[in-house]
């Protein structure tokens, strides 16, 4: 049964603020000086902090994180995937002017890039410009892990937060239940996640282009949310979301993972070897340009 994109649209914008109200209200554990429950905090990572970078990128056509928010930021991601005690004090390690410079930078490079673009840009897309988005995206995210403690995961989701600002060329945060959703259960069951630029650029971005360049409207926001809240949801519906009704009907194959079917998306034709292609070409010739009969003279 082939996943519709209704079904992520509805679970990102109904699904995800249940599960996190739920997860808030079985927490009792406070963020910033102990102000913010889960669920303030990401309300924080999802509004405040975007549309603060926002308010900067109008003002001064840069973007930067402080220290103390990179701090909090890692916060929302501890608290909303796997825990990771040794990230705390790497970011902690860096140097508050390093982290404003380097996330200056770092999203520069993408904002620079997108300055001129808009949504139509997904409407006629081709391989150069995919190429040309994910090449910049490299380079921001590279850039941003010059900071102690940020990786691929965590860069990306500082990239994410720039929704407020080019909300069609933000790249996705690659959460662990969205690459399960998108890739590990749907393109290699058994497999597990590595984190690595990669798994990154290479499997789950080509997931989400195939979507947005037949549904231009969507954004990446949208799907990862959207893949994050029905993977947790089958993760943790008899566990941590057994107070949770699913807000909407879908099958259990939606709940687990992404049908490439449902939505158009096309698989890329798997690499040939030249002498194969040669091949192909030449039938394909003899089938477009069948021999001549020849006919027999007759000598009178």
């Amino acid at each position: 049964m082939p996943t519709s994109i209704s079904i992520l649209q509805e679970a990102a914008s109904r699904l995800y603020p249940a599960i996190i109200t739920e997860l808030s209200s079985q927490s009792t554990k406070k963020y910033r000086n102990d102000k913010l429950s889960f669920s303030d905090l990401t309300a924080w990572r999802n509004e405040e902090l975007p549309q603060k970078l926002k308010s900067l990128y109008d003002d001064k056509k840069e973007a930067y994180l402080t220290k103390d928010e990179l701090r909090l930021l890692l916060d929302w991601k501890l608290a909303n995937g796997k825990f990771r005690p040794t990230l705390p004090k790497l970011i902690d390690s860096n140097d508050a002017n390093d982290v404003e410079l380097i996330t200056k930078d770092g999203l520069g490079i993408l904002l620079d890039f997108v300055a001129d673009k808009d949504a139509s840009f997904w409407k006629e897309v081709d391989e150069q410009d995919l190429q040309n988005y994910t090449t910049v995206v490299k380079k921001s995210l590279k850039k941003l892990c010059e900071l102690r403690g940020v990786g691929p995961a965590t860069g990306s989701l500082i990239l994410s937060l720039v929704t407020k600002i080019a909300p069609h060329f933000t790249p996705p945060f690659f959460s662990d239940e969205s690459f399960l959703y998108y890739v590990v259960d749907s393109i290699r069951p058994g497999t597990k996640i590595k984190y690595n630029v990669k798994e990154y650029f290479e499997e789950l971005l080509p997931v989400y282009y195939g979507i947005v360049s037949l549904h231009p409207e969507l954004t990446f926001d949208t799907l990862e949310k959207g893949a994050w809240s029905l993977k947790s949801y089958a993760l943790l519906r008899i566990d941590k979301l057994i107070n949770v009704k699913l807000p909407f009907e879908t099958t259990e194959d939606d709940l687990q993972k992404f049908s490439e079917e449902s939505t158009g998306v096309l698989k890329k034709e798997p690499k040939r070897e030249p002498k194969e292609v040669a091949a192909i070409k030449r039938k394909a010739e003899a089938e477009s340009n069948p021999p001549t009969k020849r006919t027999k003279r007759t000598t009178k």
